[in-house]
């Protein structure tokens, strides 16, 4: 199988047709235009799909064909460069879902009466379609992305993640010590922060952070990532493809510098990668949670939508009612897909029911 991808601005939109069929593509060619900053743009790419490759010990034949966008003949050139190292057409797969327009029309009316397939993914649907000369069919992708595969490809290098066996391990103990002696743990952390620790003053929270073999002295561990693993075993029976905790990646500046980012759950579902951020916290301030991941949002998907949960009493609110004030932010966190949520205990039918809805595992 030969597999063109002509790259745009949504880079995502080639990855899960790269990985549907990784194990029968012999040459890949990826196209872009000239333009030396959008050259500049997709050698990332390039980089991210090699270690795809070598990961997966994938032997195929990686070339880079750059085109004039606005350029009949530079577009056809490429056909005359499909003759040259294709026996058989029908074993052409072009993917057009990115890049402009004109380039899949021309390149499908220049080729499809030779036999080749054209492709167009549907992010939203999570499905493709192959078109030919004769026919059209609908296909729903066989494969998904895990949440390394997903950051690999768009060049995001993980320092490290949470050891999600030590939820499943330790599931009972966590879920009590939330369910039922979470007030007694929230004054516990204080005295962690504090390390004066007084064991009398919440001795069944204390115990249980025994059991679980946790260091005192390590108050991020014990704070925020016990709460990161209570709400990972609300959800992760819930249908992702793929979920991981505690997850430190690195987004390089340049090439000896990165910036380094942290995002307490992330959850894969039909190659579309999702954030939940956990704050078991009164000192978080919305507003700047709320710009700070809406630009973080589209660093790691085009289409990835987030919840954030909080520690307010009231969980959720009407942004609709012409008379709601002071929800700006919720507003503003709304129209950059992301959903603010008060505190889950209590909450907990609602908050399943949310995260069902909001990042459609219901299909």
């Amino acid at each position: 199988m030969i597999l063109v991808s002509i790259l745009g601005d949504f880079h995502s939109s080639i990855f899960p047709i790269y990985n549907e069929f990784k194990d029968k593509i012999s040459t890949h060619i990826l196209v872009h235009d000239h333009a030396l900053g959008e050259k500049m743009k997709y050698k990332p790419v390039l980089k991210s799909l090699e270690k795809f490759n070598k990961k997966h010990s994938l032997k195929i034949n990686t070339q880079e064909h750059i085109i004039d966008e606005d350029s009949l003949a530079s577009i056809t050139n490429l056909v005359e460069k499909l003759k040259t190292i294709s026996n058989e057409w029908s074993e052409v797969y072009i993917n057009s879902t990115d890049g402009l327009s004109n380039i899949g029309i021309i390149l499908a009316y220049k080729t499809l009466d030779y036999g080749v397939n054209i492709i167009s993914y549907d992010m939203h649907e999570n499905s493709y379609n192959i078109t030919t000369k004769e026919s059209m069919h609908n296909f729903k992708m066989n494969s998904h992305l895990k949440i390394k595969d997903h950051l690999l490809l768009k060049g995001l290098e993980i320092e490290s993640m949470e050891d999600k066996e030590f939820a499943h391990k330790n599931e009972a103990h966590i879920r009590v010590l939330f369910d039922n002696y979470r007030h007694e743990f929230n004054n516990m952390k204080k005295d962690i922060y504090h390390r004066t620790i007084k064991q009398h003053n919440y001795p069944r929270a204390y115990q249980i952070i025994q059991n679980l073999g946790l260091d005192f002295q390590n108050s991020k561990e014990i704070t925020g990532g016990l709460f990161e693993f209570y709400v990972y075993l609300l959800i992760k029976d819930l249908g992702f493809d793929d979920i991981e905790i505690g997850v430190k990646i690195n987004q390089y500046f340049s090439q000896n510098s990165s910036i380094p980012n942290e995002f307490d759950i992330l959850a894969m579902k039909d190659n579309h990668l999702h954030i939940i951020e956990c704050k078991f916290s009164k000192n978080n301030n919305l507003n700047e949670l709320v710009y700070k991941y809406s630009s973080l949002i589209n660093l790691l998907d085009d289409e990835g939508k987030m919840i954030i949960l909080t520690d307010k009493s009231e969980y959720s609110h009407d942004l609709y009612e012409n008379n709601t004030t002071n929800l700006e932010v919720h507003k503003r966190a709304k129209i950059n897909r992301i959903l603010v949520r008060g505190s889950v205990f209590g909450n907990k039918a609602e908050f399943v029911d949310d995260v069902k809805t909001f990042f459609n595992l219901h299909s």
